[in-house]
């Protein structure tokens, strides 16, 4: 069974910031433990059945859904049953939106865990698919103006979901994402390698712990200290890809030690730093092989 029929993008895997990268792919299904990325992500299922999970809630995918996630969100997903796993994605680094910030804002108006799920039905009313055909083409045969006509079709899947969420969906209104809770996504994604925590956060916002921890538990369903420990357990894990020591980059992440950060590894990633590490490179080179 062929795995890859098109991976096409401008991103590099040690940058967290730019780029944007598609792919296309055929599969047996294969689970997912929990992960963040940071990047925004559009998975167009093409034929397959699974379930998808986003912060504790619960999709059941089928041919033609569209699963949208974005870089703090936490999700998972598996086959219950054996089956082919026809699917395209698309991952957006923040940068690669800046010449439409109202694209941005839009992506990050709700709140995790919430309308990740686009139905085949309602992809197939507002032409999402036909977007997704597109840039498929581009990618598939790629020039000097792919880049930019990827861009255009993403800016137009963004608008497209800002149609189903505002005039498509009942009660949008009650979860839209809080000004206070972007503050807290914001501030953790520029200073996580620093040493923070849910205090210090709290001085940061001018407001008392318990306070800022009970609004950001009640708007996202996790802890500051959990979205916090994700946060650096990224970053840990774009440094291993890039080959960097194990032991050499906890303090990089913000932890304090080397157990700590250990814990906190297999904690949200499901397996060891080191496993994680052979993982990836036994992926990298089986590429490298195809």
């Amino acid at each position: 069974m062929e795995q890859k029929l098109i991976k096409y993008g401008s991103h590099r895997i040690t940058n967290d910031e730019d780029g944007y990268m598609y792919n296309f792919n055929i599969s047996k299904g294969a689970d997912f433990n929990s992960h963040i990325h940071k990047c925004h992500e559009f998975i167009h299922v093409i034929k397959g059945q699974f379930l998808y999970t986003v912060e504790g809630t619960e999709y059941t995918l089928s041919d033609g859904d569209l699963i949208v996630t974005r870089p703090e969100e936490l999700h998972s997903f598996s086959f219950p049953k054996e089956c082919e796993y026809q699917r395209e994605f698309l991952h957006i680094y923040p940068n690669f939106l800046k010449r439409f910030p109202e694209a941005t804002e839009i992506l990050n108006s709700r709140s995790l865990g919430k309308l990740n799920l686009i139905p085949y039905e309602k992809v197939k009313k507002y032409n999402i698919d036909k977007i997704f055909d597109e840039i498929k083409k581009y990618c598939a045969n790629p020039s000097s103006e792919t880049d930019l006509m990827v861009l255009l079709c993403a800016v137009q899947i963004i608008l497209k979901l800002n149609s189903i969420w505002v005039n498509d969906t009942p009660k949008y209104k009650n979860i839209l994402r809080d000004k206070n809770t972007n503050f807290i996504y914001n501030y953790i994604d520029e200073h996580y390698m620093e040493d923070i925590n849910a205090a210090s956060i709290a001085d940061a916002m001018f407001m008392s712990q318990s306070y800022a921890s009970r609004f950001f538990k009640e708007q996202t369903g996790m802890t500051i200290k959990s979205y916090l420990n994700m946060r650096r357990i990224t970053a840990a894990k774009n440094l291993i890809m890039e080959g960097q020591k194990i032991t050499n980059i906890f303090a990089r992440c913000g932890f304090k030690d080397y157990s700590t950060f250990y814990r906190a590894f297999v904690k949200y990633v499901g397996i060891t730093p080191e496993d994680f590490k052979n993982s990836h490179n036994n992926q990298k080179n089986n590429n490298i092989k195809s």
